[in-house]
């Protein structure tokens, strides 16, 4: 029997390509936004790294001047215990100081000669001294009694230039990371070294001079009115209330050296020393005229070998008369 009903077509057949193709969805931009935040955070994180890097390691970088010295303040305490109580001279001070005197075992054999047996000396030394590079110690030294601490007389007036320090460690890096240099300093040879050369027969200052001038003027400034001034005075105050007696030393240059250095004249000296003069228990050793000769120092403006010596005894012989007289406590009781 035939029907009239409609035909109905069949549901069409997926294609193969129906199968397998997927409409295109577009990449959502918060994709996109932050990939590029990525890209701007990522070298501000390792800029950041390596920054707190930096200045973990340049505020770490001085803690081995002040370890090695504590232990040599541990060391000298020891000695002048076995000693039955040695008398002990602590020294703080820059490389002119170092420059200036003999190392320990020589500034003992002058004291033994001058009469002062069994003497302990101490000297300390900052490459670019200023006076807060010895406070971490101050508490060790007074611990240990001295009888006498001297201060190299630049201490009460020098301060080093803002980012000195920061250039000086960046210097440091670099040549590390570039010519292999060592990171650390050499704390022995910050101490002891002594290098010397002859200063000229013609009486010319050379290249070392103008090179650790304006070394020395990039780092330090010396000003009479310094805040490390009143620094000083007030452990001058904790010293004598310990009994320990604080002098300085007026160290010099070569006069040529010292014209580049402070200013014709030495304009920041006569300042700084009317300032001293009311100042009771600092009094100022001043370095004898008879020494400053140019024959007498390195062509760096250090005292060289002949002149060490000769401002060793001279140093000594004024030591041995303050250690003749009564401490300071014993004095305050008569």
């Amino acid at each position: 029997m035939i029907t009239n009903e409609p035909e109905t077509e069949p549901p069409p057949q997926p294609t193969p390509q129906s199968k397998t193709a997927q409409p295109k969805t577009p990449r959502p931009k918060r994709r996109r936004r932050l990939g590029l935040v990525l890209l701007g955070v990522i070298p501000a994180l390792f800029l950041a790294g390596t920054a707190g890097a930096f200045w973990t390691g340049y505020s770490l970088y001085d803690r081995p001047f002040v370890w090695y010295n504590m232990n040599r303040i541990a060391a000298t305490a020891d000695r002048a215990g076995h000693g039955m109580g040695a008398p002990v001279v602590v020294a703080l001070g820059g490389p002119t100081l170092r420059h200036a005197t003999l190392d320990e075992d020589g500034m003992a054999k002058l004291a033994a000669r001058d009469g002062v047996e069994h003497f302990q000396f101490l000297r300390i030394v900052h490459e670019h001294a200023q006076f807060a590079d010895f406070e971490p110690m101050l508490g060790a030294i007074l611990k240990i009694k001295p009888d006498l601490v001297l201060l190299d007389l630049d201490l009460l007036f020098a301060g080093r230039h803002p980012l000195a320090d920061l250039r000086s460690y960046g210097s440091v890096v670099t040549g590390m990371a570039l010519e292999g240099k060592p990171y650390l300093a050499d704390q022995i040879a910050i101490q002891y070294d002594k290098p010397c050369r002859a200063p000229d027969p013609n009486g010319r200052t050379g290249a070392d001079v103008e090179r650790r001038v304006e070394e020395a003027r990039s780092v330090v400034a010396l000003d009479p009115e310094a805040p490390a001034f009143e620094a000083v005075r007030r452990f001058a105050d904790q010293a004598r209330a310990a009994g320990t007696r604080v002098a300085l030393l007026h160290l010099r240059r070569p006069t040529a050296f010292e014209e580049r250095m402070y200013g014709p004249g030495n304009s920041y000296l006569p300042a700084a020393l009317a300032r001293l003069s009311g100042q009771p228990g600092l009094p100022v050793w001043r370095f004898p005229d008879s020494l400053h000769k140019s024959a007498n120092y390195c062509r760096s403006g250090a005292l060289g070998p002949d002149g060490r010596k000769a401002y060793s005894q001279w140093l000594s012989a004024g030591i041995a008369q303050v250690l003749s007289q009564p401490r300071v406590e014993e004095a305050a009781l008569r």
